[in-house]
């Protein structure tokens, strides 16, 4: 199933998801008004008008007391839940952290951490998306992982001690691959909002815990002995109702969770073309258990590679059962040959297992970029056949040597100054600093008056580096440089974009990449540039039409230098989206086709589409490029720049 047809699929089963936990709220929350008026009927009936008749001309009586009981507690479960999903709201590092993970950055002494970043980098890289936060669960010695996040641009990893001791650098990357399979799937937002809604549920229980606590210290009277009886009698019916509806909310999720695992584990062999490293990994799984110990998994556990077993298991179960999982990967497996137990292999494999595969990458009279050059076509070519190459490609990872290959060509000292937090600032600075001589020294200028004259050093020395690589991978280097940009304040984020912008308007001759590198940055650390307008959530059909055909006029005038190709490059678009050319091109001879602002607008008009609807905006844009027979490098990242901000994903050489 393509990118765009998963996303879909995930909007449809969110809505039934939400519909089937708002059924439960109110579920629970008539059954707490049944309990309480129970309680108050019994316990002391001058608590509720109590006349001749049964229950339903006593309700009838008190139909209003009632309604305000059913209010109140749907009030409770859904601030609760929206309590709940606004502290993950931050994306898959709240998660983690509320797990107690800790973050790394690699860098560090720690060579299996080392190892993990590494193996999420090349993930990252060939997808085409930003590098996750990237976690560790340090005292778990279970195998174990998940990902969380909204969106892929905030997406998070995160691993348990175990999998890092246990897993061979294949099955960690085969793990790694499954988690990715969720970040790209749609999964993550669907997970987070499995565990708002079912917090919503579980208040009941933590409210009915309260009031017995509260209980335990009250000293009754005869004055006030009924009403105590009542709060207990109520706090006990809270606890009862809210563990039933964490009951039903387990089975809501477990049936979701099973799902999505399976295509994850689909999805995850599809990335690294090897399915021998996740049906290993599952195998060690199976020998050592994926068990966490010290950390509550009552809300995330549809959210782990694997769960394991417990009570009613095949109602319950998250995941399809583990023996089932390998055998779709292995079908000669035989449970007999599960690994037994041993000892840990140690620091050193890993340490030895890395140097192995940068000696290898070196090996050949190629240079870093000739390699890598050669492992994207290679990859690219062993994808489906470009008829629809917007939908083909989007979502997919090309191979992780591609990924191994691009974080190849970095150098090391971009590669550590990408991974700090301070030095990243100074990165990004660097990349938008222009190379002709006045300009950059206006640019350096206005850097070291806004950050330092040793931060303005390092910018000219990291400047100096990143002109030696090749133009090709400077959006890698965006990249990498993501996680530590993240963990930044907001005000710092904004100061950041702002910066960027600033070093950008100082230029004679405006560049495309300038637009580029500030509209990835602003998609990925989900902030909007400056000179974003700020527009209606809603917006009527013919605002978006007039926002399609500003998008696709743009991409034409930048492709292409003489006017008249640039009307032939737009009827182009036209035509791959399905719409007659009207014969209302702009001049194509006027500035105003170069206007970026208006592709801000356009782009923000566009953002809330629907994925098929962006799949045709994306077709038609791709159509607009290739118009003139050939790609050039600014034309790809501008169209990185627009799937990025239209939250599509691509693999790299997408457009080559």
């Amino acid at each position: 199933m393509d990118f765009f047809a998963r996303q879909e699929q995930t909007r449809r089963t969110s809505r039934v998801l939400v519909g089937a936990f708002l059924a439960s709220f109110l579920v629970c929350a008539l059954a707490t008004t049944f309990a309480i008026s129970l309680a108050l009927r019994y316990a002391n009936p001058g608590y509720l008008y109590v006349g001749p008749g049964g229950w339903f001309q006593w309700a009838a009586a008190n139909l209003f007391p009632l309604g305000w009981i059913t209010a109140v507690t749907l009030a409770i479960m859904v601030a609760a839940s929206l309590f709940r999903a606004a502290s993950l709201a931050g994306g898959g590092g709240d998660v983690a952290r509320m797990m107690h993970a800790t973050q790394v950055t690699g860098g560090g002494a720690d060579p299996l951490q080392q190892r993990l970043v590494n193996v999420v980098e090349e993930m990252a890289l060939a997808a085409g998306v930003a590098v996750p936060e990237i976690f560790v669960l340090e005292h778990e010695a279970g195998i174990n992982a998940f990902a969380a996040g909204t969106n892929h641009s905030n997406a998070a990893i995160c691993v348990t001690r175990g999998a890092l001791e246990r897993l061979d650098r294949a099955e960690l990357q085969g793990v790694i691959a499954h988690e990715f399979s969720h970040i790209l799937n749609g999964d993550m937002r669907l997970n987070q909002q499995l565990i708002g809604l079912s917090f919503g549920i579980l208040a009941l229980s933590l409210v009915g815990r309260a009031i017995l606590r509260g209980t335990r210290f009250a000293r009754p009277n005869r004055k006030d002995g009924s009403a105590l009886a009542i709060a207990v009698l109520i706090g006990i019916a809270l606890v009862i109702i809210g563990w039933l509806g964490v009951f039903f909310s387990r089975l809501i999720k477990a049936g979701v969770s099973r799902q999505r695992e399976a295509l994850a584990d689909a999805s995850a062999v599809q990335f690294t073309r090897e399915p021998q490293g996740l049906a290993g990994a599952l195998k060690k799984v199976a020998a050592y258990g994926a068990r966490i110990l010290y950390a509550e998994t009552e809300e995330v556990a549809h959210m782990l590679f694997e769960h394991g077993p417990g009570a009613f298991a095949g109602w319950f179960a998250t995941h399809p059962p583990l023996i089932e999982r390998i055998r779709a990967l292995d079908p000669t497996f035989d449970p007999r040959d599960l690994p037994k137990p041993q000892p840990l292999p140690g620091p050193g494999a890993a340490v030895a297992a890395e140097r192995a595969i940068e000696a290898a990458r070196a090996e050949g009279g190629f240079d870093a970029m000739a390699r890598t050059a050669a492992a994207v076509g290679a990859a690219l070519a062993t994808m489906p056949s470009a008829d629809d190459p917007v939908r083909e490609r989007a979502g997919q990872i090309a191979t992780p040597e591609v990924g191994g290959a691009l974080r190849g060509a970095v150098p090391e000292e971009i590669q550590q100054a990408a991974r700090a937090t301070d030095s990243s600032l100074v990165l990004v600075a660097a990349l938008a600093v222009a190379p002709d001589a006045p300009t950059r020294d206006r640019q350096l200028g206005l850097i070291e008056n806004q950050l330092g004259h040793a931060r303005a050093l390092d910018c000219r020395r990291l400047y100096e580096s990143v002109n030696r690589v090749d133009r090709r991978y400077r959006l890698a280097i965006v990249a990498l440089a993501l996680p530590a940009l993240k963990r930044r304040p907001a005000e710092q984020i904004r100061y950041i974009l702002d910066l960027v912008g600033r070093i950008a308007a100082l230029e004679s001759e405006p560049r495309l990449f300038d637009y580029v590198l500030l509209h990835v940055l602003a998609a990925y650390l989900r902030a909007q540039p400056a000179a974003a307008p700020v527009l209606a959530p809603r917006t009527t059909l013919t605002a978006l039409r007039g926002a399609v055909r500003t998008l696709l006029a743009t991409v034409a005038a930048f492709g292409n230098a003489d006017a008249a190709g640039a009307r032939d490059a737009y009827s182009a678009g036209l035509a791959a989206i399905g719409w007659p050319d009207a014969g209302d091109a702009p001049a194509f001879d006027s500035p105003a086709t170069r206007d970026l602002a208006k592709l801000d607008e356009a782009l923000a008009a566009l953002a809330g589409l629907r994925p098929s609807d962006k799949l045709t905006v994306l077709r038609g844009a791709l159509a607009a490029i290739r118009a003139d027979g050939k790609v050039e490098l600014d034309e790809q990242e501008l169209f990185r720049a627009i799937a990025a901000t239209l939250d599509c994903p691509l693999p790299p050489g997408f457009a080559l």
